[in-house]
């Protein structure tokens, strides 16, 4: 009698074992039906457009009574203000498209310039933005917010390339970013671009 209800727990079981898989490979197919691509195959995340209206990392942190320096890592296109080894706020940015040298963006450690101003605009590029800063020849290398059309408008087309290599070589920042390094961060400022 113990080996016979043995022998049905063990059948009980197996066929339960072999319901559950068929359940778990129908509901995998129906998954592959829906998406019309195959469970394995990769799917690309979508570009979030950066709002370059807003500051890219939230709300500044307060620096009168802190020495910072920034670390521009061209490859993450992202700016990080430092207080030492600490990150104490992150700027979405693009750097050069570094495909000419001409178009690409110095590796190295500079220092803020004294020059920097409130607009400015090439000719030679037909571009301009608001709040730059020079931090390498006296105003050949900047940070500036996105570019903009000789009557101060947004070039949409280039400010959505934010978080991308897409620059001359200077560092391009949401306009509030731009503002806040314009305003706050002081003349000799160390910088690290890597």
């Amino acid at each position: 009698m113990k080996l016979s209800l043995f022998i049905v727990a063990v059948l009980l079981s197996a066929c339960l074992l072999s319901a559950c898989s068929f359940h778990a490979e129908e509901h995998a197919s129906s998954d592959t039906k829906k998406t019309d691509e195959p469970i394995t195959a990769a799917r690309k995340p979508e570009k979030t457009s950066i709002d370059w209206t807003m500051p890219s990392g939230g709300e500044y942190p307060d620096i009168k009574q802190k020495h910072v320096w920034i670390e521009v890592d061209v490859n993450e296109q992202k700016a990080y203000i430092k207080e030492g080894s600490k990150t104490i706020y992150t700027m979405i940015v693009s750097s050069g498209l570094d495909q000419t040298k001409d178009d690409a963006t110095p590796k190295g450690t500079f220092h803020i310039e004294p020059e920097r101003g409130e607009w400015f605009f090439s000719e030679g590029y037909q571009e301009g933005a608001e709040y730059w800063v020079s931090w390498k020849n006296h105003g050949e290398f900047l940070f500036h917010s996105v570019p903009m059309t000789k009557d101060k408008k947004v070039i949409e087309k280039e400010a959505d390339k934010l978080g991308t290599k897409a620059s001359h070589g200077c560092i391009r920042l949401t306009i509030p970013d731009a503002k806040w390094i314009y305003e706050h961060i002081p003349d000799h400022t160390k910088i690290v671009i890597s």
